[in-house]
């Protein structure tokens, strides 16, 4: 009987171990650990306890106490809940998975590449995200939500997707310090694998910046006294990197820039800028003219064989055609100009649930299709420049990563390695790959629903229509092949799609640039050897 009381709460005990946090935090601990369920407890009171072992729990690294509220949270029925408490659960649980992988990287596990604790907390922020429950979350949470969800996406290697996750949170609250912060080390981070010294400078000046604000929470009390240290930490980190203190506001004043010479052009250019879709890393800064040029490269390639360095750069060069030419025929697609000359006289047949057949959608639908094929091609780079040895005709960017297509253990090349960018590209790998961490309606599309959505571009059927339809029920003129979806839809998940793409040509550069720094210095054949830049007249 004594037994059956100590593992489960009253109401009235919740109420007592309220009073004494945090003073005496470790004690309500000692007792939380004991219970073993909550469902005798009102919904708001299992939530509370979940939260008290996940957060006190972390504060006194417990990864007993975390996973206990793991445990506790796993036992409830999210469907059993509304909107708010689903979103809180599940926002719980994403903390919860997160504190205990960070408890295990700071026993020596940072660079381990699989980690099934970080897998379960990106997936479970993602549902705290999606569209019918983020809203319903207390605003404190959805700042917290979307900073936390960055986090993880920067710690994985994925620093450049991580901007959109704090831009959100401070979006809707420019004040939440945790989320400047944030991106103030997202800003260091990036900043440090630049190899251009130009952009570097302007990385860490913004690194810095933020930083310098998100010392104001010390007294808004959003994050704990050891929060606000490590962004003092990074700060002076940051200052390191500049001769003179603090670094120059003219860092950012950036010279005026030509957007092009015609009106179409600079509108063109304009809307690269707006949806960062530049190979620059300035792009991630700022949307001035400045940004406007797709300047990014392998760096600085050396190797006994001058026909790898040549290979290099050719794959190099074909990615990067392929990216531009995809971001072109996107924009085209989402700017159509009157009818296509090409449409007119093609004799189409209203099926009568407003679909748009016309140049302009089969551009968009070419575009998503031409950068989701640049994934496998980047593979073909990967198993050629770290010699994975795996057949041309049997790579894809899914599984190059492991020892046999389909297979589960990571190539000897990748297991451990200590390259962040590299790393990125493998848990991008994943989004296309995993189908546990796609979530209906999140806010983080995921690469597995985009992953679908191209592969129904290219092999069946996708039906643009001019906006979302009802599904008429079976038998009344339904088009029980199509896949349906709104033109605007669609071009929203070619832009991510885009925007993914770029994310990944940018680690893959920074990782060859990072394993370049690493070779020894001997008298090897580098690049540029006697290339230079190929000419327009040539392109």
């Amino acid at each position: 009987m004594e037994a059956e009381q100590t593992s489960r709460l009253t109401a009235l005990e919740v109420r007592s171990l309220r009073a004494l946090l945090p003073e005496y935090r470790e004690e309500v601990i000692d007792r939380l650990k004991m219970v073993e369920s909550v469902e005798n407890l009102s919904p708001w009171n299992q939530l509370r306890v979940i939260g008290w072992l996940v957060d006190h729990g972390a504060d006194i690294d417990s990864r007993i106490a975390i996973s206990a509220g793991i445990d506790l949270a796993k036992d409830l029925d999210p469907s059993s809940l509304d909107a708010e408490l689903r979103g809180m659960l599940n926002y719980r649980l994403g903390t919860a998975y997160s504190n205990r992988m960070s408890l295990e990287a700071d026993r020596g596990d940072e660079w381990l590449w699989e980690n099934t604790d970080r897998e379960h907390a990106i997936r479970h922020y993602r549902l705290a995200i999606q569209e019918d429950t983020v809203d319903e979350l207390a605003p404190l949470e959805q700042w917290r939500s979307f900073t936390n969800l960055g986090n993880l996406y920067s710690t994985i290697g994925r620093f450049v997707e991580a901007f959109d996750f704090w831009n959100e949170a401070l979006i809707r609250q420019p004040y939440f310090f945790p989320a400047r912060g944030q991106r103030g080390i997202g800003f260091y981070t990036y900043g440090r694998h630049d190899y251009d010294e130009g952009h570097r400078a302007v990385l860490l000046k913004k690194a810095y910046d933020e930083l310098e604000k998100a010392k104001m929470d010390r007294l808004v009390g959003l994050s704990p006294e050891n929060t606000v240290q490590q962004f003092e930490r990074y700060q002076t980190r940051t200052t390191s990197e500049f001769e003179s203190l603090p670094p120059s506001d003219e860092i950012l004043d950036f010279e005026e820039s030509d957007l092009g010479d015609s009106d179409e052009e600079r509108a063109y250019r304009r809307w690269c800028l707006r949806h960062r879709l530049f190979l620059n890393t300035l792009n991630d800064v700022t949307d001035e003219p400045i940004a406007a040029q797709d300047t990014l490269h392998l760096g600085q390639l050396q190797d006994a064989r001058t026909e790898r360095i040549v290979t290099c750069l050719g794959l190099w060069n074909h990615l990067v055609e392929e990216f531009v030419t995809a971001r072109y025929l996107l924009y085209q697609g989402s700017h159509p100009d009157g009818p296509h000359f090409a449409d007119a006289d093609v004799h189409q047949t209203n099926t009568l649930d407003y679909p748009v057949h016309s140049v302009y959608g089969e551009q968009l639908k070419i575009a998503l299709r031409t950068a989701y094929s640049l994934f496998d091609k980047i593979a073909q780079f990967i198993n050629y420049y770290f010699e994975c040895g795996r057949d041309t005709e049997d790579v894809s960017f899914t599984d190059i990563w492991f020892q046999n297509r389909h297979g589960s253990t990571l190539q000897e090349q990748f297991s451990g390695r200590t390259n962040l960018p590299l790393r990125g590209l493998y848990w991008l790998s994943k989004d296309l790959r995993d189908d546990s961490l796609r979530i209906e309606n999140s806010l983080d599309l995921a690469g597995r629903e985009l992953t679908e959505l191209r592969n129904g571009v290219e092999h069946r059927y996708v039906k643009l229509t001019a906006w979302e339809t009802t599904e008429r029920p079976a038998g009344h003129f339904t088009d029980e092949l199509a896949t349906k979806m709104a033109r605007d839809e669609f071009e929203t998940k070619a832009v991510t799609m885009l925007r993914k793409t770029r994310a990944a040509l940018i680690y893959l550069a920074f990782s060859v640039n990072l394993e370049e720094e690493r070779k020894p210095s001997r008298e090897l054949p580098a690049m540029p050897l006697e290339f230079g830049a190929l000419g327009n007249t040539l392109q």
